[in-house]
């Protein structure tokens, strides 16, 4: 169910912003500075289509101290012209980001505002040109906004910011249609995970609200029975998960948390795309906002997915992206990688790629390809893999791993012969 903190209404000031919507509007903000730039390495490249949706806009602006702080709209609005700015002045035929922006709020107070604010702001040119404000509920506005993406071009890059209040304001059939009807969307859907848990009885079982998550009589009675023993919540959490990776049918997604020190509850950031590289940029960006984070599971791959036979009190819960972290996370990927580069050469396998490597196991873990990479690279210097580029010719001293390198084994093994391999 959703609970709405903010409200914005003309004439009146705006209200207080509070630390968790802080930390999204900075992932926000930085992913989209991310996103860009990863799409625009091309030197000879001078466009780029693109479309920004953010979904729960609110007004647009709120109070922090004495000062106005500026809200997901205008920080998004922000970020497309710093990349834009710095594209066409770094390129010699210059560069256009060709960016739409659709605000959508359901509360015809707070677009008033939003509008209000822009214009104040200095946008008036650009309202109803390619800046959009919609007042409707984002599962309302959807169908026309993904006709708007259809019409831009053939690629539909496209990024949806759907900071929903609660956990049912965007059904997960919503987001299924938007990764099969668009060729290229990444999602960043906020999830009160907390809040559900607290909601979920068998009493509740065939509410509209959990109809929109898809959440059936037996599914909720199954996660009831998890509420016993130490550990239940984040037991409850980890099917939540799974059952929204399977319904939403995402390739490529984060289940990370973030935790709000105000209402000592935490709720998912989850990232979902069809893309390898979109999922492993928002996992390098989950370590350097490492304040805002949390993962509930282990440090290697494999790291979510409990094992009732295992007890969640052995390491397995409040992983924070700290110091400590990382080298926990690369002691258990150099523990893991030898097990998963056997299985691969087993029966005279050619090797191993890298990307296959990273795609079939990256959504589960906090592991990125940076710290994939420097593992690889120890494995290589200690003699217990080859590294072969795309052309089979060998890589011995390659300071570097690409998503084409094949990982294959040496006729000498140490660490695999002590395994019994």
């Amino acid at each position: 169910m959703s609970s709405k903190p903010y409200d914005w209404r003309i004439g009146e000031s705006p209200p207080v912003l509070g630390e968790h919507s802080v930390a999204k509007h900075e992932i926000f903000e930085q992913y989209l500075g991310i996103y860009i730039e990863r799409l625009t390495r091309t030197p000879s490249q001078t466009m780029l289509n693109l479309t920004v949706v953010d979904g729960f806009c609110g007004g647009g602006v709120y109070r922090n101290g004495q000062s106005e702080a500026e809200g997901s709209p205008l920080r998004l609005l922000r970020a497309v012209e710093r990349a834009d700015a710095a594209l066409n002045a770094a390129r010699t035929k210059g560069f256009k980001v060709r960016a739409d922006f659709v605000f959508v709020d359901e509360n015809a107070d707070h677009v008033a505002y939003l509008r209000e604010f822009l214009l104040r702001r200095g946008y008036h040119a650009r309202l109803d040109s390619d800046i959009f404000i919609i007042c409707s509920t984002f599962e309302d506005a959807c169908p026309g906004i993904v006709e708007r993406i259809q019409r831009k071009g053939t690629a539909h890059r496209s990024l949806f910011f759907l900071d929903q209040y609660g956990w049912s304001d965007v059904r997960l059939a919503t987001i299924r249609s938007l990764l099969v009807s668009l060729r290229n969307p990444e999602i960043l859907l906020t999830f009160a995970v907390d809040a559900l848990i607290n909601f979920l009885s068998v009493k509740t079982a065939e509410t509209e609200a959990l109809l929109a998550i898809e959440l059936g009589r037996e599914d909720v009675r199954a996660l009831m029975d998890m509420r016993h023993g130490e550990g239940w919540r984040y037991l409850i959490q980890n099917g939540l998960y799974r059952h929204i990776q399977v319904r939403t049918g995402a390739k490529f997604y984060t289940p990370f948390f973030i935790h709000s020190t105000e209402s000592h509850r935490s709720y998912w950031l989850l990232h979902l795309s069809n893309h390898r590289q979109a999922r492993d940029e928002m996992g390098k960006l989950h370590w350097r906002l490492n304040n805002h984070f949390q993962h509930h599971g282990g440090a290697g791959f494999h790291a979510l997915g409990f094992d009732p036979s295992k007890d969640l009190r052995q390491g397995l819960l409040n992983f924070m992206f700290d110091d400590d972290a990382m080298k926990r996370s690369e002691a258990a990927v150099l523990e893991q990688l030898p097990r998963m580069i056997h299985a691969a050469n087993q029966d005279g396998g050619v090797g191993l790629a890298v990307e296959a490597l990273f795609a079939g196991n990256c959504n589960d873990t906090p592991v990125t390809s940076d710290i994939l990479s420097r593992q690889l690279l120890l494995l290589r210097q200690e003699g217990e893999l080859s590294i072969v580029a795309d052309d089979g010719a060998r890589k011995p001293r390659a300071r570097t791993v690409a998503w084409t390198d094949r990982i294959v084994l040496p006729q000498q093994r140490s660490i695999f012969s002590r395994l019994g391999w």
